[in-house]
């Protein structure tokens, strides 16, 4: 069988069972593999082709990524298995990397889940939300939900709505949620007191990255609560994803 170049962050990957014409006017043989695929401009004469990707994959392939090579220069650094009672990294510059590291596995860990409640919000479904009054409904199409409602309630209230599970509140991967949004919006909106000299006893964002839990984790975490209560497949992102 031919050796397929299917990455586990693509989209989808679908096999005809019967010859196809697809709607490029290409034929489809029976047994050929069909996938979705963008084509952009590089310049004026050169396009480039690439498969689509699912894009709550690619965040939490990144995050993974940044992870890990925050780890590699932790480790290096020996800050876990000295006995000091207070170490440094050691360079200034593996300080820093460590941290940006960390910082892009936090962002790129909540872009994951946004995504992911994008990409399950069925594009037919309708929200009815309380506005200003019990008294008053108002009725918001997907494309309103992705832009207005926060991804607290849309991981809340909107997809154990419209997936039909229970609200992942109160959960251990809920807290995770909780945890990680708290660091990805200090990041997002540093403030004053996060540029100031500090103690152990002062907290700051800096501080929250030196004890940060592994970001991409407590984002599968919350995707996997919706996959696994579902009333539908896997997405293949998700079956497929690399163990290591």
């Amino acid at each position: 069988m031919e050796d397929l170049d299917n990455d586990w962050r693509m989209e989808d990957v679908h096999f005809v069972s019967e010859d196809t014409r697809l709607s490029t006017g290409q034929i489809a043989l029976k047994g050929s593999q069909v996938t979705r695929l963008s084509i952009a401009k590089v310049n004026r004469k050169k396009s480039i082709r690439i498969l689509l990707p699912n894009s709550t994959a690619l965040f939490l392939s990144a995050s993974r990524r940044a992870w890990i090579e925050a780890q590699e220069i932790r480790k290096g650094s020996r800050i876990d298995r000295s006995i000091k009672k207070e170490v440094t990294f050691t360079t200034t510059q593996d300080s820093f990397d460590y941290l940006e590291r960390v910082m892009e596995s936090v962002i790129m860990a909540h872009s994951a889940i946004e995504s992911f409640a994008n990409e399950n919000i069925p594009v037919d479904f309708v929200y009815h939300k309380h506005r200003r009054s019990d008294s008053v409904l108002e009725a918001m199409s997907s494309k309103d939900i992705e832009r207005h409602l926060s991804l607290s309630e849309k991981l809340s209230l909107v997809l154990p709505e419209c997936l039909s599970v229970d609200s992942p509140k109160g959960s251990k991967c809920w807290q995770g949620f909780v945890e990680l949004k708290s660091v990805r919006d200090s990041l997002i909106h540093m403030k004053k007191d996060d540029r100031r000299s500090s103690g152990p006893e002062i907290p700051t964002v800096w501080h929250d990255l030196l004890v940060q839990e592994p970001p991409y984790r407590l984002a599968k975490d919350v995707c996997e609560y919706f996959i696994k209560n579902m009333d539908k497949a896997e997405p293949r992102w998700y079956s497929e994803y690399p163990s290591k």
